[in-house]
């Protein structure tokens, strides 16, 4: 059920975010960021702290305008981008950030309360505030919304109140503190959740009205705001109070205003509308994570009440903040929080410079920011993390990389598009421009085959057999031809004739669609195993043309395929057709594969290989990587073979097999076996193998092979050089 769009941009974003960001951190930790740092370290830590939210506001105002955004806030940004997997991972450990969020608020309150009320048992005000929350928030999200007013009213009143406040005389302006209760860093990560509040209105951007103008406009305007007035705060406190004073006292801002009562109101009404609002905004990215399915029992999370409500997910989120408050305090929540945030703010920089990176043309947001701004806030807000605590961040991107795997494992299907093809086309492209820059050799070589096809249905059993020469890092490129009726074509003159003609073009239009069925068929197996696998079907008046014009157009395209490879028909009507196929290949210097399948035995076993190599043969180089590919994948061995006239000549044979062995890095246990005599006599005599290899004849001779093979009584490889191989390098 979709949740109703009724908030506009004051109400929907600029409110819940301002009220968030001046909230319990502000009132109740702001003094003691100071007292450590001077106003000096305090202004560089908001400054670095703001440095993150801004450009993480600008991000977010970028993509707002660029792509519909639903439930979820800097969930749906990210799986919307980056996939429901990316989304999940980062989306998960957002949503207990937020939850977390709301238990801090919470201590936030029950600190004040106690400074007002020593007597009362934290554990009980804490459990009270949360019990009142959760009603409201199961209620309705508007009535929290109506409440926001009163609380910016009190928070106004309180700053004119501190600002009217003149302190004891004992404070001086500090440019720089000794840190003297904690370092840098950790200052730094106390304070960091009071600029988080930009969370708190991304989270509605499911109830918007116009989440594209919104979220713009009511992020930025309150990330300005709230800069200004913790600068001002910040001087005003290193002013009216002593750095002791500062550190010591958490509730120094209630002492210091004039009007103190306004202060404790402002502070409990601040903690009570922050943490409202991350129960408010926590459920509702639950919501969305359910009914995407990225977490189990994703229809039981994402549940909606008839107004739109996520009231399964609040009530759960209640239980986690009820269990925090239990093990937690202030100054342990804030750094967790920090951390959560950093890696949901580092994301979202990272998922606007991709796209504008890559360029592609679905990147046009109407409010576009330089390049240089998610750059710099996703490479600050990783830096941040290992600043601040290297170990726990080191952890938490483990657990982010073991969720994202586990996401993957789900096999999500958005149905959103996203750009993560973009990405590493991008990248595809980057690298190829690099390759083409530098010089080729034999060193780069690794099999990409091209299949030319005329029936799917003839190679189903000989594709299994390709794969196992390309795996696992080669390529395979099927292609076939759908033949024109060009003979029907040339009569069409009538309008009878053009009716014909177009029923012919329908049906050739069948026929292509089947064809590219049948060869998606035959080679998703081989997807599956994450082989890069293609098929392509053209259109060309006879098959030899077709294979001709696609061969060509491969080989001059970036990652040409290398090497044809080509099946031997038992038919010897089609062998001429074969042997117009090899001149194409010498023509496009490709190397050449010609495989002729035992009938009855197919490839046997998979496990003996027979390598034919006679000395001098212009051929070893690729029939020793094929055995060498074959003998991987079937965990077989290889068997190198020679035939000599003479015994004269065993002794130099034994040699040149062993420096083949040694030069190639063939497999140590590869046999080596010289034969003397006549090669049609020893052919029948040579051990039994699944698989015989040879270097083909210098002409072409189908005659030959087929007598080779019946000889062998194995299926045989028949393979060419292209002269871009070398087994010895």
């Amino acid at each position: 059920m979709a949740s109703t769009r009724r908030f506009g941009t004051f109400e929907g974003v600029f409110t819940p975010t301002i009220l968030t960001i001046l909230g319990a951190i502000m009132y109740l930790r702001l003094g003691w960021v100071v007292g450590n740092a001077g106003f000096g370290g305090a202004l560089v830590i908001i400054l670095l702290a703001k440095l993150v939210t801004v450009t993480t506001g600008l991000a977010m105002a970028s993509m707002a305008s660029n792509i519909k955004i639903g439930a979820g806030g800097s969930y749906a940004i990210i799986s919307r981008s980056m996939g429901l997997e990316v989304g999940g991972a980062v989306g998960i450990p957002l949503y207990f950030s937020q939850s977390l969020g709301a238990a801090m608020y919470i201590v936030g309150f029950t600190e004040a309360w106690m400074a007002i009320y020593p007597e009362y048992n934290a554990l009980v005000v804490g459990f009270a505030v949360l019990t009142g929350l959760l009603i409201i928030s199961l209620i309705s999200a508007k009535v929290a919304m109506k409440l926001q007013y009163i609380i910016m009213a009190l928070i106004t009143a309180s700053l004119v109140s501190l600002f009217l406040g003149n302190g004891d005389g004992s404070g001086q302006i500090i440019i720089w503190g000794s840190f003297e209760k904690a370092s840098f860093w950790v200052v730094f990560a106390i304070f960091f959740p009071a600029v988080t509040g930009i969370e708190a209105g991304a989270a509605m951007s499911g109830d918007l009205r116009d989440p594209k103008k919104s979220l713009s406009v009511g992020i930025l305007s309150a990330i300005a705001i709230s800069f200004v007035v913790y600068i001002a705060i910040a001087f005003w406190l290193d002013h009216l109070a002593s750095p002791s004073d500062l550190r010591n006292d958490y509730t120094i801002m209630i002492k210091l205003a004039k009007w103190q009562w306004i202060v404790v109101a402002a502070i409990l009404g601040a903690t009570l509308s922050s943490a409202l609002g991350s129960l408010v905004g926590g459920p509702r990215t639950l919501m969305a994570l359910g009914q995407h399915k990225v977490i189990p029992f994703g229809q039981f999370f994402g549940y909606q009440s008839k107004n739109g409500e996520p009231r399964i997910a609040t009530l759960v989120t209640g239980l986690i903040v009820g269990i925090c408050l239990i093990f937690g305090d202030l100054n342990t929540i804030a750094p967790l929080l920090t951390m959560f945030f950093l890696i949901t703010y580092g994301t979202i920089n990272l998922v606007v410079f991709i796209e504008k990176k890559i360029g592609i043309a679905s990147y046009r947001p109407s409010f576009d920011i330089p390049l240089f701004i998610p750059l710099i806030g996703a490479l600050w807000c990783t830096i941040a993390m290992f600043l601040i605590n290297p170990i726990f961040a080191g952890v938490a991107i483990v657990v982010i990389i073991i969720i994202y795997a586990w996401q993957v494992r789900l096999g999500h299907k958005a149905p959103w598009g996203d750009v993560r093809a973009g990405i590493f086309t991008a990248i595809a492209e980057w690298a190829i421009r690099i390759a083409s820059l530098l010089p080729q050799s034999a060193k780069t070589w690794k099999p990409n085959i091209m299949v030319p096809v005329e029936d799917p249905l003839y190679w189903q059993k000989r594709m299994s057999f390709i794969r196992d020469i390309v795996f696992p890092k080669g390529s395979i490129r099927v292609f076939s031809v759908n033949v024109l009726h060009h003979s029907v074509r040339e009569k069409i003159s009538t309008l009878v004739d053009q009716i014909f003609h177009q029923k012919i073009q329908e049906d050739s239009a069948l026929s292509e669609e089947k064809l590219e069925r049948d060869l998606e068929s035959l080679i998703n197996p081989l997807k599956d195993e994450g082989i890069l696998t293609a098929s392509t079907v053209i259109e060309a008046n006879h098959f030899l043309e077709g294979i001709s014009i696609i061969t060509q157009s491969l080989r001059g395209m970036p990652l040409p395929p290398n090497t044809m490879f080509l099946s031997m028909s038992n038919d010897p009507h089609k062998n001429d057709r074969l042997k117009e196929l090899i001149s194409i290949s010498v023509r496009e210097e490709m190397g050449i594969i010609v495989l002729r399948r035992h009938v009855e035995k197919g490839f046997g076993n998979e496990k003996v290989i027979n390598l034919w190599l006679r000395s001098g043969s212009p051929n070893r180089n690729l029939t020793i990587l094929t055995a060498l590919q074959l003998e991987r994948n079937w965990d077989g061995t290889i068997r190198l073979i020679r035939i000599v006239k003479d015994q004269s000549e065993v002794n130099r044979a034994k040699v040149g097999l062993r420096q083949i062995v040694h030069r190639g890095r063939l497999p140590i246990d590869a046999e080596r076996l010289i034969l003397v005599g006549e090669f049609n006599d020893q052919l029948k005599k040579c051990p039994q193998a699944d698989l015989n290899i040879f270097g083909m004849p210098k002409a072409f001779n189908p005659d030959l092979m087929t007598q080779i093979t019946k000889g062998c009584d194995t299926a045989c490889l028949f393979i060419k050089d292209s002269g871009e191989e070398s087994a010895l390098v």
